[in-house]
């Protein structure tokens, strides 16, 4: 599936920016993040000839991520519980939790990915103005960013919603 040094490349560049979010997310440390999520890929890599599609793997690497958070937290909760008291105390099981919050981060990260390459289909002009809009710009902060009327703005948010729309649109009967 990702045998080819090429096909790899595209699954991490595609992939890297959403994984360390999910990381981060979990661990609240870029710096811890992105080593989880270097392994993960490392784990992959050396695993790429197993899956037999991409979804398969995508899902080893979020698995893999979470796995490599919750045992980073872990290991702080025991570090924190120990300075506190003086002794090692085993972290309870909050597995049913672990699970909802990762299914929830799991789909917030991979709905991101997948709107941001849409969004990246977009003309530029529509690209921009979408972008500016998602940074929370109003519509006359857009057209004095762009240099354009604000019924310009109005005009290429329309046409972009509709393409984003048709774009996403295998998504949500997915969702549904």
């Amino acid at each position: 599936m990702l045998t080819g040094k090429d096909e790899f490349k595209h699954f991490f560049q595609e992939h890297l920016e959403a994984i360390h979010r999910f990381a981060r997310h979990y661990t609240g440390d870029g710096d811890v993040a992105r080593d989880i999520a270097q392994e993960a890929f490392i784990r992959l890599h050396e695993q790429a000839g197993n899956f037999a599609s991409r979804e398969k793997a995508r899902s080893f690497l979020y698995t893999t991520v979470r796995n490599g958070c919750l045992d980073y937290l872990r290991h702080q909760k025991i570090e924190r519980q120990y300075s506190r008291h003086h002794r090692l105390v085993t972290p309870e099981n909050d597995t049913a939790e672990d699970e909802e919050v990762f299914l929830h981060e799991l789909t917030y990260q991979e709905t991101a990915r997948l709107l941001h390459a849409a969004i990246a289909q977009l003309p530029p002009r529509g690209r921009t103005v979408i972008l500016h809009g998602m940074s929370g710009k109003n519509n006359t902060e857009i057209a004095e960013a762009m240099h354009v009327s604000v019924n310009t703005v109005k005009t290429l948010k329309k046409g972009a919603y509709a393409a984003l729309r048709e774009l996403l649109k295998h998504l949500l009967s997915l969702l549904f």
